[in-house]
This record gives structure tokens, sequence and C-alpha cells, in this order.
């Protein structure tokens, strides 16, 4: 700021006070003297834009609140003042300064004709740049403050979006557990030693929610690993009347991700809603589409829907808001009912 304030101000002011303004004299001045005027005005305005700023920070510390009820433009001329009135007290300074430093100690030639004409000029021109610094310094608080304001916002929006977000993986996990419960205690009087070999599948799909259920996603190899130990718990109930049956590349499953437990949840609202039976078993899809997962499945409604406590894929669409702007679909098409959910990479 030092700097660009003299690049401006040194040549308008040499102009302007200069008795002969022809190219020739003025470019013999260029070294040494605008040279060492310009290195020296630079440190000398840098202290100076310091000082404002400080003296502008101190103001609104201890008057900030007291300032506030003059309103904006009330309380920028109250600041201004003081900065002002030491500003050009710390210029008449400067001023005399450089008057025993280029043409004194230095035995530089003045160039000025009229030098009292030259001081009120020089006088008018920095008071000029004073307001103008003070300009300078109001607009970089207000775009610091506006910068941290900002900053505030959007971390208050992901501390929002964060709590929102675990708020809705905090109902998948005990849902999860209290449909497989249910599916046990129909199995352990048939069969208790089926109902072992449940256990331990159950086991190993809940140690997968364990592993990530602090996670926003996860990959979509884990995933199908746990959807395959899930379906293992379904067909345990259904036998014959549930299938799942996979169409995606080996490289999609390398490569994306998404978040945790959203094929188990589509694959939990289909056998929920939808009738099956031995020679119409409910077969599910999962196949890609354009960077999309598709889960699709014939679309035979039960009479009555079955209750659950799951916000199913309400869930899932919420969950994916929170993570991408990219929306989840669903719906009918033909007889099967659709549901495509954004890879993540």
């Amino acid at each position: 700021m030092a700097a660009g304030l003299m690049l401006v101000f040194l040549p308008l002011g040499t102009y302007v006070t200069a008795y002969d303004r022809s190219w020739a004299v003025l470019s013999a001045r260029g070294f040494p003297d605008f040279t060492v005027q310009f290195l020296v005005s630079t440190l000398v305005t840098f202290a100076w834009v310091s000082g404002a700023d400080w003296l502008h920070r101190r103001l609104n510390y201890h008057f900030g609140a007291r300032l506030e009820k003059w309103g904006p433009t009330g309380a920028n001329i109250l600041t201004a003042l003081p900065i002002f009135l030491a500003g050009m007290a710390g210029i008449i300074l400067i001023l005399e300064a450089n008057q025993w430093l280029f043409y004194q100690a230095l035995n530089m030639a003045p160039g000025i004709a009229d030098e009292a004409r030259a001081c009120r000029i020089i006088y008018g021109l920095f008071a000029s740049l004073s307001l103008c610094v003070y300009m300078l310094i109001a607009n970089h608080h207000i775009m610091e403050f506006t910068k941290e304001a900002q900053l505030k916002a959007e971390q208050l929006e992901k501390e929002n979006l964060l709590s929102q977000f675990n708020a809705l993986k905090s109902q998948v996990n005990p849902h999860f557990l209290f449909n497989s419960l249910s599916i046990l205690a129909s199995l352990v009087k048939k069969d208790p030693e089926l109902s072992e070999l449940f256990i331990d599948r159950l086991s190993r799909a809940y140690r997968y929610i364990l592993e990530e259920h602090e996670s926003a996603v996860a990959p979509l190899q884990k995933e199908l690993d746990f959807l395959q130990a899930y379906t293992f718990l379904l067909r345990t109930r259904f036998e014959h009347k549930f299938e799942v049956h996979l169409q995606l590349s080996k490289t999609t499953i390398e490569q994306s991700s998404i978040p945790p437990l959203t094929l188990q949840m589509l694959v939990e609202n289909a056998v929920k809603l939808n009738r099956m039976s031995e020679k119409e078993p409910l077969i599910i899809t999962i196949s890609e589409e354009s960077d999309m997962l598709i889960v699709r499945n014939k679309y035979r409604p039960r009479g009555q829907e079955a209750h659950s406590t799951s916000l199913g894929l309400q869930n899932i669409i919420n969950r994916y808001a929170l993570l991408t702007d990219r929306p989840v679909w669903a719906g009918e098409r033909e007889d099967e009912f659709w549901v495509k959910i954004p890879l993540l990479h």
C-alpha cells in the first residue's frame, strides 16, 4: 500500500511543484533524486499507514460500541477525524525531515521556484492522501470483518450439516439391528443350527457397521461385501423367494464410494414393500449407468405395507443431499421400481 501510494503521489507532487516541467529537466531528476525520495518516502509512508491502522483498531476497540449510535456515516467521520489530525501532524514533521534530508544532508537541488506555494500544494496533496489512507484502511478492515463473518458462517453451516448427518446415521444403525433381531427371532425355534450360522453372519455384518459408523462414505467394495452378508440373512428367512443380482464393472467397484448401508436400506425397502413367492421371487438388480448406481426390482406392492421404523429412501436422499449436489432419483419405470444414486469418488 505504501509503495503504491508513493508511485502515484511522487510523480504528481513533482509535476505540480516543479518550475520547469520539461521532460529533460524531470528525467534528469530520476536518479538519485526520485529514487531516494521513493525509497525513503515508501518507508515513511509504511510507518504512517501502520500507525493509522493501529490507531483505527484502537479507536474501534475502545469506542466502537459508543460510535454505533452515530450510524455508519457518523462513526466513520468520528473515526477518520483523529486519524486525519494525527496524520497531518505526522506529515508536517515528515516534510520538515525531508527538507533537511534531501536539501541539506544530501545537498539536492530543490527544483522549486516558489517554495511557499509548493508547501501548500504538498500539504493539500498529503491531506488528500491522508483521507485515501483512511479509506483504504477502513475498507481493509471491512473486508477482514466480512471474511471472518463468512468463515464463521461456513463453519456453523459445516457443523450444522455434520450434526444433521450424524443424526441420520444414528437412525440407521439401531434400525438395522432391530430388523435383524426380528429375523433371528423367527428362526430360533424352527432351526437352532441355522440360527447359529445366522448369528455369525449377523456379527460380521454388524462389525462393518461399527467400523463405518463414523464415516460419511464407504468404499463400494466394502458395501457390497456387507450386502452379501446381509442378503444371506434375508435368504435364510425367505429361502428361494429372494435374490440379488450384481451387474457392476470391476473399475466401478474398486473406485467408487457410497454412504454406508445405502444398499442394505434399498434392499430392505424392496423386501418390505413387495410380494414374493417361490414362483415369483423378488429379484433385485444392482447395475450402473452414467456414474450412477441403479437398484431396481419388479414392482409388486403388498396389499398393506409392513410396519417399519426405518426412514428408508428418505434417509438416503437426506444423506446424499449433505454430501453432493447430485440428487437421488426414485420412481417407477414400466413394471419396475428404480432408485438411482450417485457414485462418489
